[in-house]
Formats: C-alpha cells, sequence, structure tokens
C-alpha cells in the first residue's frame, strides 16, 4: 500500500493531482457556501451553484484517483460525491438527450456503491479503534446509508417518469447540500490536524463542517414536509422528464 499523499511529501504528478485536488475543493467550498447563504433561485444562487457542480465533481474524481493509487477504500465516496452533485444539477437542468437509459445506468452505480460499501463497514467494526484509514465505523455505515437513500431515490424517479414541483426541488436540494456536506467534513474536520494551532478554533471547526448538514434537514422540513416555497424565486414548474 502506497503512505498517504500530501502536499507536503508529493512529488511529480501526485503533488499536481493533490494540488488540483485541493485548490478545487476550496472553490467547491466556498461556492456551496456562497449559494447556501444567498436568496435560493437568484442569481448568485444560480451561479454559485454551476461553480460548485463542476469543481465538486472534478474534486470528488479527483478523490477517486488518489485514494486508488494510495490503495484506499475512500476511491467508493470519491465516486459517489461526483455522482450526487451530478444528479443534483440534472434533476433541476436535465442534459440534452438524457434519457431513461443514464437514469438507470446511475441508478445502478449508486446501488453498487452501496454493496461494495458497506462490507468495508463491517470490516472495521472488526479493526482496532474500530475503523480503516482513520474513518469510524459508524461514519461508513452513515455515507453507506446515504448511498442507498441515493438509489432508492433514483428508482422511485424512474418508476415514476420524472420529477415535479416539491420533490424535486428537494431532490436537487438534498443533495447539493449533501454534497457540502461531504466536502466541508472533509475538508475541516478529516484535515483538522493541518490547520495551524492559532486558528484551529475546534467549535468554529465543527460548526463549518456540520452547517451544510443542518440545512440540509432544514430544506427537507420546509420544502417536503411544510411545502413551504416562500422567498424563493421559482420558475413555472416543467413537466416531469419522460423515458427517452
Amino acid at each position: 500500500m502506497t503512505d498517504r499523499l500530501t502536499l507536503a511529501t508529493a512529488t511529480g504528478l501526485p503533488f499536481l493531482v493533490l494540488a488540483f485536488h485541493f485548490g478545487t475543493g476550496l472553490i467547491a467550498l466556498t461556492a456551496g457556501f456562497l449559494a447556501i447563504a444567498v436568496r435560493k433561485g437568484g442569481e448568485w444562487h444560480r451561479r454559485g451553484g454551476m461553480v460548485f457542480v463542476y469543481t465538486m465533481i472534478a474534486t470528488g474524481l479527483t478523490a477517486a484517483g488518489i485514494a486508488a493509487y494510495e490503495g484506499s477504500a475512500n476511491v467508493l465516496g470519491g465516486i459517489f460525491t461526483a455522482y450526487l452533485v451530478f444528479t443534483a444539477y440534472t434533476t433541476v437542468k436535465p442534459l440534452p438527450g438524457a434519457s431513461r437509459r443514464m437514469d438507470i445506468a446511475l441508478m445502478v452505480l449508486a446501488f453498487t456503491l452501496a454493496a461494495v460499501s458497506y462490507p468495508f463497514a463491517f470490516i472495521a467494526l472488526g479493526r482496532p479503534g474500530r475503523q480503516i484509514n482513520g474513518v469510524p465505523a459508524a461514519m461508513m455505515f452513515f455515507m453507506d446509508t446515504i448511498m442507498l437513500l441515493a438509489a432508492t431515490g433514483d428508482f422511485r424517479m424512474i418508476r415514476a417518469g420524472g420529477l415535479l414541483g416539491t420533490r424535486r426541488l428537494a431532490r436537487h436540494l438534498w443533495r447539493m447540500s449533501f454534497g457540502l456536506f461531504v466536502a466541508s467534513g472533509s475538508f475541516f474536520l478529516g484535515q483538522m490536524k493541518f490547520i495551524p494551532r492559532p486558528i484551529r478554533i475546534v467549535p468554529l471547526i465543527f460548526v463549518l463542517a456540520l452547517s451544510p448538514l443542518v440545512m440540509h434537514l432544514y430544506w427537507m422540513w420546509r420544502i417536503r414536509l411544510k411545502q413551504n416555497l416562500r422567498g424563493m424565486m421559482t420558475t413555472k414548474p416543467t413537466e416531469a422528464r419522460r423515458a427517452a
């Protein structure tokens, strides 16, 4: 197994990939928090969201590549993050010529990631400290369950022939919010030891890391349960995307 890559020790192509991953991750975090802070559906929300989508997909895929180079199972998390943000984007802005086949392929990908990931969580239970590569078994079970829920959501969307109204909006928001949570948690908690001690304010770090998850729960409560779109700039709902 290759030692874990760091900017301080990597050279050549691994260094370039790691630097690219770090840079796109910072941009994704900035754009994601901007999209959370501004009015939903407004110009800044759309612009921040687009930047977040592109940089987060790049961050997830490079994370998968780095994990593969290191021989780590975290490659699955990187792929899932890219999938989650991509499907969040296509929920509100389907790709030209997109068809039912692509939806099915993405659903199969999500189910496959969940099926492959769950055994690693059980393996972690038997490891010292109940973790693998610093990732606790509880967090692995949590992420694996999210993968399964995302795949189930894909199945329900395909079976219904598409989504309309608040269901469509909720799918977009929860996937974007959770994608941001993956980024914030990985950066602020996963890399906490690299933050200089003078500015390593642990309560603030936890707030920054967990705030996207809190916002995710808030939007699910407001949109799915309360059906409240007050203050949001929404366009006239388009017809559900049907099988091509």
